[in-house]
């Protein structure tokens, strides 16, 4: 299969015109300025998205999860004990609830075709301590890392909790995802390593700064409710700070893959991520 994204292979960094459409067809769910809003910028918060029963048992098996992490699959914070992620949450209930139809339905419209999950998690910030995400673009990893051709994928981030600058809420660069940054290959990273702490496929700040004049645009703070749907495309550069407040934040990600974008082998070699991390058996959205 021809490689449209090469990463990792080289020394250097490199930016890359995107090849794929970010939205195939305008979803019945969303109004012409939210889907217009998206294709151009990469991204949108969608106010009161789920209802409080569906985000109320969300936060109440996440809360269990955080405690109680025994039989969940998880990644822990660097150096520390503490719960960062818990991964396939989806095949939870209270979580599969938040998959509504209207949710497949987006899904379905913007990568135009049927769709399943490539992955799915949830992301803890505990209070104080909890480190942020640097600067990444989701599709660098899964392409090289998980084999995803191409750029027909997109994030679902259900808030559980409110996001505030304070608590560590994500950003984005408007328009980001329209130029893909291949990155230099820094060696060999054992996957939970990367997932609790990204190291490899991280831009520079020159990069992020470039990127920037290139839209002539600056960094955007998704400050957003509990119930809010954050949806942001595969290629879209963002990052979080970390936690300075006493509580601890809650989201909920699922990432929707078009089936006919499905995993190959690896872009950069190696073998694939476990499969909590990359779906390589993927199930359709019904």
């Amino acid at each position: 299969m021809i490689d449209n994204y090469k990463t990792r292979q080289i020394d250097k960094f490199k930016i890359v015109k995107r090849k794929e459409k970010t939205v195939y067809k305008n979803p019945s769910e969303l109004t012409l300025d939210q889907i217009n809003n998206y294709n151009n910028n990469g991204f949108i918060v969608i106010k009161d998205f789920f209802n409080r029963s569906q985000i109320a048992n969300a936060k109440s098996r996440s809360e269990e999860i955080f405690n109680n992490s025994i039989g969940y699959i998880i990644n822990k914070e660097p150096e520390s004990n503490i719960v960062r992620s818990a991964l396939q949450v989806h095949l939870l209930n209270e979580f599969r609830e938040l998959i509504d139809k209207r949710l497949i339905n987006i899904s379905r419209s913007i990568l135009g075709g049927k769709t399943y999950l490539h992955q799915s998690r949830i992301n803890y910030k505990h209070g104080k301590s909890a480190n942020g995400w640097n600067w990444h673009s989701d599709f660098e990893t899964w392409h090289a890392k998980d084999g995803m051709p191409n750029m027909n994928c997109f994030t679902a981030m259900a808030v559980i909790d409110d996001n505030t600058i304070e608590n560590g809420c994500i950003n984005f660069i408007p328009k980001s995802h329209n130029s893909f940054i291949s990155c230099p290959k820094i060696g060999d990273v054992n996957p939970d390593s990367e997932f609790s702490e990204q190291t490899e496929g991280v831009p520079s700040d020159l990069m992020i700064d470039k990127i920037k004049s290139k839209y002539n645009t600056d960094i955007f703070n998704a400050v957003c409710n509990s119930g809010d749907l954050v949806l942001f495309d595969c290629n879209t550069l963002h990052y979080s700070g970390s936690n300075t407040t006493d509580d601890k934040r809650t989201n909920v990600y699922f990432v929707f893959n078009n089936i006919e974008n499905r995993l190959t082998n690896p872009f950069n070699g190696g073998d694939h991520r476990p499969e909590e991390m990359g779906c390589t058996n993927p199930v359709i959205l019904k």
